[in-house]
């Protein structure tokens, strides 16, 4: 099988390797861009795309700022509706946009604007069998036998990387962890596509469920929770999913004469609540392979972006230096932890302090309803 040379490889097109193939488009370096799906694929997950995550890829991309306010299949978040217990929601309005779009719409966007420059090569259906890194440099091999070498590479493929399994020797850690479940209906019901919905219920924390409406009658319906207590209590989360819209009647109103229009699939969530193994010789590991999903609310994308773009200009410095090396990339390390670490860790803290407590979730909520000041701390977990 054939075997290519290359400057730089980016393991995983998703938008934590878009983003740092986007902001090396112009660094003149020769980057072979490798994912084991053909495009557009799709991508379980809740689909929110925080205005965060919007702005830093703007910031990496000016014109993905037109791109997005051009494209039909999204909605516009402005704000967010949290139930907490039986209480009337707690309505957050937010300042700057945010989208609601189709991973498999909103991945494969990423990835056309990088096509159209032409200046980064794209292979997709190319699964990473096998990666090694010496001193002379990096190979990898797909499952289909075609072999990428280069000075380094860049792992962006994901909670199950296989980059960071051969290269970090990661391993899944349960307290670090969370399992999540979504399926996509149709016919919903009293939504508005401009808001999305977080319930904050006793039966389902610590975790939460979520009904994101990607169209006026659409929506991403989900639910998430912490792998430590998903095995301490042996929860079901399908069953779990079910019966919590069964027994609410807010859900009731929205869904039950809604159509399921997607398998309820689950997928694993590696939280950022310890510091990991984010590089070494030759190697960087940016996004879900960095294991860099807020622990508070799930979200990745927008860490995803920081650390791809933060990958990025680490790149531009290793080969001005003609440094790969694992001292080398520990500046990476430090500043991706330097950025994050501190936020990260006090999110945890509360979660795993309060978030099964559902007296103390309760309180939260009544008192935010009184307290503007108190809503808008909570907008930063949100």
């Amino acid at each position: 099988m054939a075997t290519y040379h290359y400057d730089l490889i980016i393991s995983g097109a998703g938008p934590a390797g878009a983003s740092c193939a986007m902001a090396l488009e112009d660094s003149g370096l020769k980057i072979a861009l490798l994912d084991k799906y053909e495009f557009p694929r799709d991508k379980i997950c809740g689909d929110f795309i925080a205005a965060k995550g919007v702005r830093e890829l703007i910031h990496i991309k000016p014109s993905l700022k037109e791109r997005f306010e051009k494209f039909p299949h999204k909605t516009v978040n402005r704000s967010t509706h949290l139930f907490v217990g039986k209480m009337d929601p707690i309505q957050i309005d937010w300042v700057l946009k945010s989208y609601t779009i189709k991973r498999e719409l909103f991945d494969n966007e990423l990835v056309q604007s990088i096509l159209e420059t032409g200046k980064i090569d794209f292979f997709p259906v190319q699964a990473v069998k096998d990666v090694e890194a010496n001193d002379e440099g990096v190979s990898v091999t797909t499952v289909n036998g075609s072999t990428f070498k280069a000075k380094m590479i860049i792992g962006a493929d994901g909670a199950h990387s296989p980059v960071a399994k051969m290269l970090a020797g990661y391993k899944v850690d349960r307290k670090h962890y969370g399992g999540s479940v979504r399926a996509y209906y149709s016919g919903v019901e009293n939504i508005d596509p401009a808001i999305n919905e977080i319930y904050a219920h006793k039966d389902v924390l610590p975790g939460y469920f979520w009904l994101f409406p990607i169209s006026k009658t659409e929506a991403n319906v989900g639910l998430g929770m912490q792998s430590r207590h998903i095995t301490a209590k042996k929860v079901n989360l399908k069953d779990l999913f079910y019966r919590f819209i069964e027994q609410s009647p807010v859900l009731q109103t929205k869904l039950s004469n809604a159509t399921m229009e997607s398998k309820l699939e689950g997928f694993g969530l590696p939280f950022y609540s310890r510091k990991w193994t984010v590089s070494g010789n030759r190697f960087l590991l940016i996004g879900d392979a960095a294991s860099m999903i807020d622990p508070s609310n799930g979200e990745g994308i927008m860490q995803a972006v920081v650390s791809g773009n933060i990958a990025a200009q680490h790149v531009l410095k290793s080969f001005e230096k003609n440094r790969f090396d694992a001292d080398f990339n520990q500046a990476f390390s430090d500043t991706l932890h330097g950025r994050f670490w501190k936020e990260m860790r006090v999110k945890s803290w509360l979660v795993n302090t309060f978030a099964d407590k559902s007296r103390v979730v309760n309180m939260v909520g009544h008192i935010c309803v009184k307290n503007p000041f108190l809503t808008r701390q909570l907008k930063k977990f949100l």
